[in-house]
């Protein structure tokens, strides 16, 4: 039987040449292969790209139009991010599964099942990809097999996704609790209870771990204890992860506002309201911030002045986060679309259209742009 289902999942993995009914944009192409910035350190094993969800990778991008490379279809919707490490694709599915696909070879290496869907972010630390479940459970495997290290149970659905320092995990459980638990062994080194569900993944600094809750706070506390450090009262619900750059925190809020806080104590140093609700985690460089809005729109705000610089205009809600490079940001839309968009003007290169909505945020690996959707399917495009 296991035979059969692994036939069935090979299958699914399509090759698509470039469809020219899409728009493209005549500018100097940039050399662009599998192998391509191999040597530069460009890393994306998480949500948000590095421990402090900048969603920043160091890279020239294209400006032609993307074409596919590979598309894997699974039997559920796609909403968690691709992470990637050592050639290797991770991404879970809500048909419960978690899988691995090798990039070069264009196959599947192997997928594990947990007891429900799967919209936490897997993260890729030592050679162990680590993710939580609607199942309640948060899950070690082995990246090389898929074979379960250890798993800790939580009291709730986990979409929160985790981040890793000095051997410690941290993520957050709609039991309204925060966790920091042994890499190694699984077990609990201290948890942090809030008012309501945790959906934001943290973001780490030298000495602190930052993140959203949907009672409206946000929360600093200390890596080592949990020890409260200061927490921020938004005026809704926070689903919105946490970014750290230029000394500041930025988040987004179910209040319609994008706020920027001293990271050392806290205390708001502006807000910017959109028109509907943020649950987009923003993307920062070291002076603007990218984020997208429940009210169509993908906004550029100066990261100290709070000032928009630009705003582009969609056809849906943008629940995902945007993935940003040295010149180019990319984020989808409900409007079944992937944006590839100048980052300092604004201006559209190219967009990429599929077959339905599209929460997962891209990811950025080797030249190539990933995301999942609710038609069930992978994407690589390059």
């Amino acid at each position: 039987m296991r035979k059969i289902e692994f036939v069935l999942i090979l299958i699914g993995i399509v090759l698509f040449s470039c469809n020219s009914k899409k728009t493209t944009t005549n500018k100097t192409k940039i050399a662009d292969t599998l192998n391509h910035q191999e040597n530069k350190t460009i890393q994306w094993n998480k949500f948000g790209a590095n421990i402090r969800n900048t969603s920043k990778a160091d890279i020239t991008m294209p400006t032609t139009q993307a074409c596919e490379y590979l598309n894997f279809k699974t039997t559920g919707r796609i909403s968690t991010s691709p992470s990637m490490a050592k050639g290797i694709v991770y991404f879970g599915s809500s048909d419960h599964r978690l899988y691995a696909i090798s990039l070069a070879e264009k196959k599947i290496l192997w997928s594990f099942t947990s007891g429900a869907e799967i919209r936490s972010t897997p993260s890729i630390f030592n050679d162990v990809v680590y993710f939580g479940s609607s199942d309640s459970n948060f899950y070690a495997l082995e990246a090389k097999t898929g074979k379960l290290k250890w798993k800790f149970k939580t009291g709730d659905i986990i979409v929160s996704s985790p981040n890793y320092d000095n051997g410690v995990l941290f993520f957050g459980s709609y039991d309204h609790t925060f966790y920091a638990i042994g890499a190694t062994s699984g077990l609990l080194k201290w948890k942090y209870t809030t008012n309501d569900a945790i959906h934001s993944s943290p973001a780490l600094d030298s000495s602190q771990v930052y993140f959203g809750s949907l009672d409206g706070f946000m929360y600093s506390l200390s890596k080592t204890n949990g020890k409260l450090q200061w927490k921020f009262k938004a005026g809704d619900g926070i689903v919105s992860s946490p970014a750290l750059a230029n000394n500041k925190i930025y988040f987004g809020c179910n209040d319609d506002y994008l706020y920027a806080l001293n990271r050392a104590n806290g205390n708001m140093i502006w807000s910017y309201k959109s028109n509907d609700a943020i649950s987009s985690s923003p993307a920062v460089d070291n002076s603007q911030v990218y984020f997208g809005s429940y009210d169509y729109k993908f906004y550029c705000i100066d990261a100290y002045t709070g000032t928009k610089k630009w705003f582009l205009q969609t056809d849906g809600p943008i629940h995902s986060s945007p993935a940003l490079t040295d010149n180019i940001v990319y984020f989808t839309s409900d409007d079944f679309n992937l944006y590839a968009i100048d980052k300092n003007d604004g201006k559209e290169e190219w967009h990429f259209r599929i077959g339905n909505r599209v929460h997962s945020s891209p990811s950025i690996y080797k030249g190539m742009i990933f995301f999942g959707s609710f038609d069930n399917t992978l994407y690589a495009i390059k």
